[in-house]
């Protein structure tokens, strides 16, 4: 037995994709289209109509390093900065920021325990991890101090 009532619905919907598909093909516009783009992603259109690229100037590149301002010559011990000092629970922390214009190594950051009346009850070290720094990076210190009513972090050694 045949399902003649299907068979006709089903010539009757290819039909109808089969001119769909004809129309499709004739229309001036596609539907999706694969093609280059020729203008650049970063442009001005001048009065005249022409297209000029100005990819150069949008495009962001890194900063180079003899762009960054460093500190060198006679400064170069203030180029080691102490940031972000906390003295909580015995411990001090903080970071250090290397301004200078070299690597600097095993760098140590050194400090005072102070009393109520701010007389020296001890002083130390702490070594700053990671122990190479390079320019314009920083590194972080926490070591614990004996107790007292203040620590302060008073400078930095380091080797180039």
């Amino acid at each position: 037995m045949t399902n003649l009532p299907g068979i006709i619905a089903f010539s009757i919907l290819l039909a109808m994709l089969t001119s769909a598909k004809s129309l499709l093909a004739n229309t001036p516009t596609p539907l999706a289209q694969n093609r280059e783009i020729d203008e650049p992603f970063c442009y001005m259109k001048t009065p005249d109509g022409k297209t000029v690229d100005l990819g150069n100037l949008c495009e962001q590149k890194p900063a180079s390093r003899t762009s960054q301002s460093c500190i060198s010559g006679s400064n170069i011990a203030k180029s080691i900065l102490i940031t972000n000092v906390n003295y909580e629970g015995n411990f001090l922390s903080g970071k250090i920021v290397n301004q200078s214009c070299k690597v600097v190594q095993n760098i140590k950051v050194n400090y005072e325990v102070l009393d109520e009346s701010d007389n020296l009850i001890d002083n130390g070290f702490i070594s700053v991890q990671p122990v190479a720094v390079e320019p314009g990076k920083s590194a972080f210190f926490r070591g614990e101090v004996i107790a007292g009513a203040k620590v302060v972090a008073t400078h930095v050694d380091f080797k180039f």
